[in-house]
């Protein structure tokens, strides 16, 4: 640990032999010979040597102080000094070799104090210069680019061969020429750039932006410059969340031509962490663990998870419950022969205007460890996914910009209004949600990123109500296949019921009520009287406690089912499947394999919510229980379920009335020798035939809506 304390008489400044010494000290006491030993049997291969900073502390304090306050010149005089032992132990080194070893001391541990660990947003211009670690996701990056390192310049007048170190920025050549003996004594040298005999570094440049779970709301995400040189380079991508530990420069900006007073910053990394487990940032202590584990033996811990999502929302509860399952989510499985089965639940909502699905989402993208909130109508394809990008960061390169689904890999994304996107930005989704990756071929770009996150979207009715009369995909513009990837939908519907509005009438007047008396507290000593159901609208579990069981949750519990409750999924899957009536020439199919598989993941929701190692089978049972609820919601069909509603847009039981008005079409146009009916004239046909007229009716509506009908002339009918 750093000593703050250190007077200002105690922060000397150290001469570049001092700093030798001080290196050449460190790396004997703390035994680091042995590691340039195998540096320099493995070079080029190996050209890092990390360096802790609690050795550095440990050995003497000044000397910490000092790096961490001119970072570049301390870390310069270590790489000339580690640059001299390889060269030392490897007699095979040419001359030219020699000036262009490449070696990086790379520092590790640096401390979590609050001048060294700095969000960007805080960043200032007392920090350049400084060794600092900042942390945040990759929202693009260029691709690995090779730089001049130690330029090899002939001179014009001697032949001899002149080496110059080169900065980032501008090509710097030799002053004079090194050859003692050189004729040119008076006159401006003349140099050639050699590339052949040049050494080369790779570079990249990155692109962070502050971590989501940081930001204040309403507050943009800022972002930073970040350079990656040498054997770092090429290995952080698009959604990483990494932490890297670097200087800060300062680069002086340049407008048509002139240089201006003021500087961008950007940082020039000395080493990086990246995120390998996910939310491992979320500390959680002895105490809170123990706390933790107390809570998860209530038994009924999920519904008390459930009631401190959003207590001042009246009601939802079987949605509320369903939703603290999808925080825990199931259990993502990798199987040999590489194939992966995502444990991630997607939830949709569909319902009324005034049904609290704004407030719901944007709880949950709150209390969610990495919540990434996306709102449909300010959010495209690549807004979503990831885009290929042509801008100042890549010099005019195309460089990828990864998305939100991108960012909140291994997290949560909460879409609103996902009624208002275009066809096209939601055809995006489809990958990202089943397979997980979202795939960029694009602009000479071929990249996959990993977007394994939980989805919750909500969306308005097409006709802005919900209207029961009708099925569910006629009230949606999504596309089957968008809508089979969810695993759960429920629709929001406002009904009057004078018991209920009642309730919900009393529960919101009271939440106004307990605001305002929060707020009179806060601005005066006036003593108010307190509401006595002051606790109904206190999560049973805190905020902070809540994201911290559920980090904890889904970082320690892996739950595996037990033979009761494999033996019951099974059979009801039987079971159910065989529940499917046969209408006209199509058999209704309940559920498909979709839904079991929904099933098992929201089984195993629920067993880490208990923080179980096994999925039981009142687990089981009440993960059935959820996807029984919202299938008979949103895929009944006269009387019975048929999962083709939701996989096609169409029941059984619709495309056997289509079949039946389009053989009745068939046989009209042959008694009329090939003229089109009247589309008066199909109805009476069906109702003859035994067809409820709404039902034929609905059927003629749906085949035109699905281009199976047209109008050749006004009121006839024909099948395309």
């Amino acid at each position: 640990m750093i000593n703050d304390d250190l007077s200002e008489q105690q922060k000397k400044y150290y001469e570049p032999e001092e700093l030798f010494k001080l290196w050449d000290h460190l790396f004997q006491q703390y035994g680091y010979f042995d590691d340039i030993t195998e540096m320099s049997s493995h070079y080029p291969e190996e050209r890092s040597l990390y360096v802790s900073f609690d050795d550095i502390d440990k050995f003497d304090p000044r000397f910490s102080l000092y790096l961490l306050q001119n970072a570049e010149e301390t870390i310069n005089a270590g790489n000339t000094l580690l640059r001299e032992y390889i060269s030392a132990n490897s007699p095979n080194f040419t001359a030219r070799d020699k000036n262009s070893i490449i070696v990086n001391i790379r520092i590790t541990n640096l401390p979590e104090t609050s001048d060294v660990k700095i969000e960007i947003r805080n960043l200032r211009s007392i920090n350049v210069g400084k060794l600092i670690s900042i942390s945040g996701i990759i929202r693009k990056n260029t691709e690995v680019m090779p730089r001049l390192y130690n330029a090899a310049f002939e001179c014009a007048y001697c032949g001899h061969i002149n080496y110059k170190i080169q900065h980032k920025g501008k090509l710097e050549e030799p002053d004079t020429c090194s050859n003692e003996n050189c004729p040119n004594e008076k006159n401006k040298p003349k140099f050639e750039l050699l590339l052949s005999e040049s050494r080369f570094i790779d570079t990249q440049k990155i692109e962070i932006q502050e971590n989501p779970e940081n930001i204040n709301g309403g507050a943009q995400p800022l972002r930073l410059t970040v350079i990656v040189e040498d054997d770092i380079a090429g290995k952080l991508f698009p959604g990483d969340r990494v932490s890297f530990d670097g200087i800060l420069k300062a680069e002086q900006k340049v407008y048509g031509g002139n240089l201006l007073t003021e500087f961008s910053t950007f940082l020039y990394t000395v080493n990086f962490r990246k995120t390998l487990k996910e939310l491992e940032e979320i500390n959680i202590t002895p105490s809170e663990e123990e706390e933790i584990k107390a809570l998860s033996r209530d038994p009924k811990i999920i519904e008390k998870l459930a009631s401190s999502i959003a207590p001042s929302i009246y009601g939802l509860e079987n949605i509320k419950k369903t939703l603290a399952l999808q925080m825990f989510g199931g259990v993502r499985k990798v199987m040999k022969d590489g194939t992966t089965i995502r444990g991630d639940i997607h939830i949709l909502m569909v319902g009324d205007p005034g049904t609290a699905k704004s407030q719901l989402l944007r709880y949950m993208s709150e209390i969610s460890p990495r919540g990434v909130l996306a709102i449909g109508k300010g959010s495209s394809a690549a807004g979503l996914t990831a885009a290929a990008v042509r801008d100042e960061f890549g010099e005019g390169r195309w460089t990828l910009e990864a998305g939100a689904l991108v960012l909140a890999d291994n997290g949560f994304v909460a879409i609103d209004e996902m009624d208002k996107m275009d066809d096209k930005d939601t055809a995006a989704m489809h990958e990202a949600m089943e397979q997980q990756t979202v795939t960029i071929s694009k602009a000479g770009i071929m990249a996959t990123l990993k977007s394994r996150c939980s989805v919750l979207a909500a969306a308005n009715p097409k006709n802005g109500r919900y209207d029961e009369n009708e099925d569910f995909m006629s009230q949606v513009n999504f596309p089957p296949p968008l809508v089979s990837r969810f695993d759960v939908i429920f629709r929001l519907i406002d009904r009057p019921d004078r018991k209920h509005d009642e309730e919900l009438a009393e529960h919101v007047l009271n939440a106004h009520r307990l605001g305002e008396i929060y707020r009179s507290q806060e601005n005066s000593n006036i003593e108010l009287p307190d509401l006595q159901d002051e606790t109904a609208y206190e999560p049973p579990i805190g905020r902070e406690l809540f994201r911290k069981y559920v980090a904890y949750a889904k970082s320690h519990i892996f739950p595996r089912m037990t033979e009761d409750a494999m033996e019951y999924l099974k059979e009801e899957y039987v079971r159910t499947r065989g529940t499917g009536g046969t209408n006209g020439r199509f058999r209704a199919v309940p559920i498909t394999a979709r839904q079991l598989e929904s099933t098992i993941r929201l089984a195993e929701a629920a067993a880490k919510a208990r923080l179980s190692d096994v999925v039981t089978l009142d687990d089981a049972i009440l993960a059935k229980s959820i996807v029984d609820s919202y299938l008979k919601d949103v895929s009944s069909d006269r009387g019975g379920v048929d999962i083709d509603m939701l996989e096609t847009g169409l029941s059984s039981a619709k495309r056997s009335d289509i079949e039946n008005i389009i053989d009745i079409i068939n046989d009209l146009k042959n008694m009329k020798k090939g003229l089109s009916p009247l589309e008066t004239e199909v109805v009476e046909e069906a109702v003859a035939r035994g067809i409820k007229r709404e039902d034929a009716i609905r059927a003629i509506k749906m085949g035109r809506s699905s281009s199976i009908f047209y109008s050749p002339q006004d009121k006839h009918i024909d099948k395309v």
